[in-house]
């Protein structure tokens, strides 16, 4: 009996001592998230082969150099991990993923991300067409259906430029993002150059 009692008490203890850990890294994320500007577009990245993050900072200097008056700042993660990305999605302080391709179609079966055929010539963009799910008004749940969801990283001229433009990955718009129009113009941008 006594052993089983304390058995008991170690997993009480271990359970708080996790929840205060999962209520501080919570914390710190909403901490890093309060220097940013209201207006800035952040961009979640991860690869499964580690991408060039001289790259990624080449990439970040011509955006702000070429577009003064769009604020985009890169969030990249050099380990690539589901559970990362799903905090990710969940945070909701992402306007934009940049994440394979597998990854990118899972998340939009539940729509996570906006058709982007208003703003794209899907034609140019076939990598990016798939079926994946759309929030429609009146509807609980999305509604399945055929969109341009991703421009494929490969396509994006800045990525290009760079000499980093892996093949595999997609560049999306959240349904979350805080400023979509914002979103869709940095995302034109990467893809003009």
């Amino acid at each position: 009996m006594r052993l089983q009692g304390t058995i008991q008490g170690g997993i009480r203890v271990k359970r708080k001592w996790m929840g205060i850990g999962l209520l501080l890294i919570v914390s710190i994320m909403l901490m890093a998230g309060c220097g940013k500007k209201d207006d800035t577009v952040t961009i979640f990245m991860s690869d499964k082969e580690s991408a060039s993050r001289e790259a990624i900072d080449q990439i970040q200097k011509k955006l702000d150099a070429e577009s003064p008056d769009l604020h985009a700042e890169f969030n990249y993660s050099p380990l690539f991990d589901l559970q990362k990305v799903l905090v990710e999605y969940a945070a909701g302080g992402n306007s934009i993923v940049i994440l394979p391709e597998d990854t990118i179609k899972t998340y939009s079966k539940d729509g996570a991300h906006i058709p982007l055929e208003d703003h794209f010539d899907q034609t140019k963009y076939e990598d990016g067409v798939f079926e994946g799910g759309v929030f429609v008004e009146g509807e609980d749940d999305p509604v399945m259906g055929k969109h341009l969801f991703g421009i494929p990283v490969e396509d994006l001229k800045m990525f290009k430029d760079s000499g980093y433009a892996p093949k595999g990955m997609l560049a999306c718009v959240l349904v979350s993002a805080p400023d979509q129009e914002a979103a869709i113009k940095v995302l034109q941008k990467l893809a003009e150059g």
